[in-house]
């Protein structure tokens, strides 16, 4: 089989743990399922110009975030056409954070929809500061039955690693479920922590980040989840 080349839409940090480990876990997956797999790293600058998400076109799979980004225009094309054209589609701390932006915008025409980490006065925050300050802490989710994550994890419960300082604002949470998201992880309070679109061949985003965790004996089973799918439709379109 052909390499699985996935397409990361963001802006390198190498000293940011969660995108220096990223390529690695993809690795570490791709070895426990036989596979081989490329990661090219797609500047959000260039997503923001006029039909540049053709450019993903050729890609196998879709990573989003993790990582602070220059053009958030340029990250939100790169999930739609994700969404949209049913390319897996795995993000993981900010990743899942303009997922919930771009699905807003999108599918609940909110054209405003933004997040307080750019503008706390902004009159429809779909995103907004955690309760408490969970970066750098290790905390367990509770993963809903009936769902891709659980299927993934074959468990109920997981510990995961953050970095990240925002989430899903309860205002708008029934109108997103509604709308067809499905939320598969929330933290002790029921907070959202993984979620999904059941539709979708693979759309799955994570507040945490699961590629700091993986080891060469133990890849993440969400970015072995991923890889798996990613193969999968590579082969039915040769």
């Amino acid at each position: 089989m052909k390499p699985i080349k996935v397409a990361v839409v963001g802006d390198y940090d190498p000293v940011f743990p969660p995108q220096a480990t990223l390529g690695v876990a993809l690795r570490h997956a791709a070895a426990v399922l036989d596979l081989e797999v490329t990661e090219t790293w797609i500047p959000t600058e260039t997503l923001a110009k006029p039909n540049a998400s053709a450019m993903l076109q050729d890609f196998d799979g879709i990573f989003g975030g993790p990582g602070d980004v220059q053009e958030l225009e340029g990250t939100l094309q790169g999930i739609r056409f994700a969404r949209e054209n049913h390319k897996p589609y795995f993000g993981t701390c900010a990743g899942f954070q303009y997922a919930v932006i771009e699905f807003a915008r999108n599918v609940l025409w909110i054209a405003d929809a933004t997040s307080a980490e750019f503008d706390p006065s902004a009159p429809r925050l779909i995103l907004t500061p955690l309760a408490c300050n969970i970066a750098g802490e290790k905390m367990t989710v509770n993963i809903q039955p009936n769902s891709l994550a659980h299927d993934l994890y074959s468990n109920n419960v997981a510990v995961e690693e953050y970095f990240c300082h925002f989430g899903m604002n309860p205002m708008y949470r029934d109108a997103l479920i509604e709308a067809g998201m499905q939320i598969s992880g929330t933290d002790q309070d029921g907070e959202p922590r993984i979620l999904e679109l059941p539709t979708h061949p693979f759309f799955l985003a994570s507040l945490f980040v699961p590629q700091t965790s993986s080891t060469p004996s133990k890849p993440h089973p969400l970015i072995s989840g991923f890889l798996a799918v990613c193969a999968k439709l590579l082969v039915k379109t040769g």
